[in-house]
Formats: structure tokens, C-alpha cells, sequence
């Protein structure tokens, strides 16, 4: 069996019925009695580990039962779990408390949020996490230790929020402090404590990211971006009552602030070069293999090798990345630029444009506005890209979505729009 069937195998595996016996068996070791699981996430990287992330329902032991008129109804307890093919050394397992499962796909490991072996500040933060829910207490958590020298001044965590979470790449939360000057909002990013030098680099490479600062651990503090996410600009019922049609040209605007010491960051690679990783994804994600793979050739004949010169790129340059001011008249922030570097200008704006693509699929009554603007953006890029190239590559971008759609419909929406560009069409044809 080649190396590519058994990863599919395996992410049908943990995509299936199969990932409930694992996490039923991994949680037996510990004497928990596993109730209901539902996939998350799956992460697959090519030519790396594959991760899966789980929501578990389940009960421990000794655990009461509540009574409920006639019945008694089991307390149940809710965890997030990981199974990933990460090799941990006895050690690591010991540590972490994880499991170990080997069958003919390969060896898995399991382990419960949030501990994680390439991320020790989760860990640092959860603890924090908690706080809230206990009486004041006299001392402070490490975290707000660590966040009140940072800032100067003591303080509390008033609450913590999770918002994206990658098992062994990142997490991120969203804060709420208090202190002496009142309540304050920051962005915790969890990293590899050996990435966090390199992306404070990154962060200072335009005046529109937000300050950042290193609270160890891989911790990276984040100041809140001001403005409103593009998102919110164009979503019907947040969108300012005093704002017009947006201009298209405020979008590639904000790239103008990315200065030269961009250049010297190692450079993203885009989706446009990483079709067979992508193809691979996406039909593990249950995309139609045929379709994916004609998309994957379509989208290679259509790229140009060198679109341009290198210039400094944000490198995930989409909606609710870029923040405009009130009236929309012009950009106030960039956030999530751990990926700023040299690239291609046409790899942002195809970027942007495949996000706008995908948005009418979150939301079609909310974002009913979204496809004429996204159309008036497109023929905007015209400008500084050729047809062609941008389609192939806002197709790359759209197929690199696939394996987070979050239903079937959705799914297909990415995929009918990258199919209708890589056949050198433009939004306009989507209609």
C-alpha cells in the first residue's frame, strides 16, 4: 500500500466510526465512559502529521447522577480531545497522559485539551481559564502574572474566550482584563515557544498590525485591531447605516503599509503551490475525487510561474483579517500576520477574493450584497493581474476552503466557484 493511500485510509479512519472505538478506548484507560463524540476538525498537513479534534461527552467515575422528576440522568462531562499521528517519545505519553494505538494505517496518539506537546502555553492559559468560576483569591494565576508585568499594572482575567484551535500549530483567545483603568480586551496567541522570535518580527512589519508582546511560553499578547472587520462592512445587519458602496481600492490599500523588512521573512507558500496537498485534503474532507482532480489540473495550466515581482505580502489577506475605520474609507488594521513575508501581490488579492467568494455560504441573506461587490473587486485586480492567473489562483485559494466547509452545501458552493474560475470565467459567470 503507497504512502497516499494510507493517509487516506487513515483520514477516513478518523473521519469514521473508527475514531469512536479510539477515543472510547483511550478514555477506558483512565476509567471514563465515553457517551457521544463529534469530529471537529481535521488537520492534514502534506508530508507531516495528521490531527483530528473531537468534542467528547462522557462520564467519570464516581460521578453522581441528577435527578430529574422519575429519572435519573447521568452528569455529564464535556472534553475536547485530540488523535494525532504525532510520534511522542514514553516520556512525552507519560507526561501528557496520552494513549498510544497502533494498527496497519499507523500509530495514534490521544490526548485530552489542553495539554499538547508542542504548545506548552495552553496550559498557562487554561489554568487561567478557570479562575473566573472560583472565589477571589488573594494570589493571581501565572498568566496574569505574566500579562500584569507586561502591562505594568496588576490585573484579572475577567474572562477568556477560545477562538481557533490547531493541535500542535496554535490556539487563540480572546481576553477581557481588569484593572485599576477599568476593563481592556487583548488577543492571546499560543505558538511554538521557538516561532514566537520570528512572528514578533513579523507583527512590526506594518503600522496597521496590532502591538504584540512575548509573555513566554509561546504566549503572544495581541492588542485589540481598532476598526471594524471587513466582515462587519459588509454583513447587512452590522454594516454602519451611514457607510456607501464600498470602494474596492481600500482593500489592496492596507498591503501598501507592509514595509520593506517584510522581505527579509521567510517566505508563505501560497495554495497555488500546494495543489496535490490541497487535492489530497479536500477528498479526504468527502469532496468528489473526479471534480477535485480535474479542478487540481485546470488550476495548474492556468498559473503563471513569476506573476510579478516579490514584494512584501500579508499572506492571509481575507475579511476578517483586514479592519476598516466607521465609514469605510480606509483600512485601521491587519491582524493574524504570522505569515507577512515576500510573495506575489496577485497571491493576496486571489486570496481576498476566494474569501469573498465563500462568504454568501456563512450567511446568503446577510451577505446578499457580497457578490456585486466582490465582482466590482475582481475587475479592480484586473488591474495589477492577469485574468487568467488570478483565476487559477483564487481557485487554489477556494479549494484550500474544502476540507473546513461545514456541510455538503457548503462544499459545494467552494467548489462550483473554483471550478467556474479555473475555466477562465469570472464571478460575474457565477450568476
Amino acid at each position: 500500500m503507497d504512502v497516499d493511500q494510507t493517509r487516506g485510509d487513515l483520514l477516513s479512519a478518523l473521519r469514521g466510526p473508527e475514531a469512536g472505538s479510539l477515543l472510547r478506548q483511550s478514555l477506558d484507560a483512565s476509567g471514563v465512559s465515553l457517551r457521544h463524540w463529534e469530529l471537529e476538525q481535521i488537520y492534514a498537513r502534506p508530508g507531516a502529521e495528521i490531527s483530528a479534534r473531537y468534542r467528547v461527552q462522557c462520564v467519570a467515575p464516581g460521578a453522581p447522577a441528577l435527578a430529574t422528576g422519575s429519572t435519573e440522568l447521568e452528569e455529564l462531562t464535556e472534553l475536547t480531545m485530540v488523535a494525532s499521528t504525532v510520534g511522542l517519545t514514553p516520556q512525552q505519553r507519560e507526561s501528557m497522559g496520552a494513549v498510544r494505538a497502533d494498527s496497519s494505517l499507523g500509530t495514534v496518539h490521544l490526548w485530552v485539551y489542553p495539554v499538547d506537546p508542542e504548545l506548552p502555553g495552553l496550559l498557562v492559559v487554561e489554568r487561567a481559564a478557570d479562575s473566573p468560576a472560583r472565589p477571589a483569591l488573594p494570589g493571581t494565576t501565572e498568566l496574569e502574572s505574566r500579562l500584569s508585568r507586561l502591562l505594568g499594572q496588576p490585573c484579572r482575567v475577567k474572562s477568556l474566550q477560545m477562538l481557533v484551535l490547531r493541535p500542535l500549530r496554535r490556539a487563540v483567545y480572546r481576553a477581557t482584563l481588569s484593572s485599576a483603568l477599568g476593563q481592556r480586551v487583548l488577543y492571546l496567541k499560543v505558538v511554538r515557544p521557538a516561532r514566537a522570535a520570528q512572528l514578533l518580527q513579523r507583527h512590526r512589519c506594518s503600522p496597521l498590525i496590532p502591538a504584540t508582546a512575548d509573555a513566554g511560553d509561546g504566549i503572544l499578547v495581541l492588542d485589540q485591531a481598532p476598526g471594524l472587520a471587513l466582515t462587519h462592512h459588509l454583513h447587512r445587519a452590522t454594516a454602519p447605516a451611514d457607510v456607501g458602496p464600498l470602494d474596492p481600492s481600500v482593500l489592496p490599500a492596507a498591503l501598501q503599509t507592509l514595509g520593506p523588512e517584510a522581505q527579509r521573512m521567510p517566505p508563505r507558500v501560497p495554495p497555488a503551490q500546494r495543489l496535490d496537498g490541497l487535492a489530497e485534503s479536500a477528498i479526504a474532507a468527502g469532496a468528489d475525487p473526479l471534480r477535485v482532480q480535474r479542478l487540481r489540473d485546470r488550476i495548474s495550466l492556468g498559473l503563471h510561474e513569476a506573476p510579478g515581482p516579490l514584494v512584501p505580502t500579508h499572506g492571509d489577506f481575507h475579511p476578517a483579517n483586514l479592519f476598516l475605520d466607521p465609514t469605510a474609507q480606509q483600512p485601521t488594521g491587519l491582524i493574524d500576520a504570522d505569515t507577512v513575508g515576500p510573495g506575489f501581490r496577485v497571491d493576496d488579492l486571489a486570496t481576498m477574493l476566494g474569501h469573498l467568494l465563500a462568504l454568501p455560504s456563512f450567511d446568503a441573506a446577510g451577505y446578499a450584497a457580497v457578490p456585486e461587490f466582490t465582482r466590482r473587486f475582481h475587475t479592480h485586480c484586473l488591474e495589477e493581474a492577469e485574468p487568467r492567473d488570478l483565476g487559477a489562483r483564487t481557485a487554489a485559494v477556494l479549494l484550500s476552503l474544502l476540507p473546513g466547509a461545514q456541510s455538503a452545501d457548503q462544499r459545494e458552493h467552494h467548489l462550483r466557484c473554483a471550478e467556474t474560475l479555473a475555466q477562465r470565467l469570472s464571478p460575474a459567470d457565477l450568476d
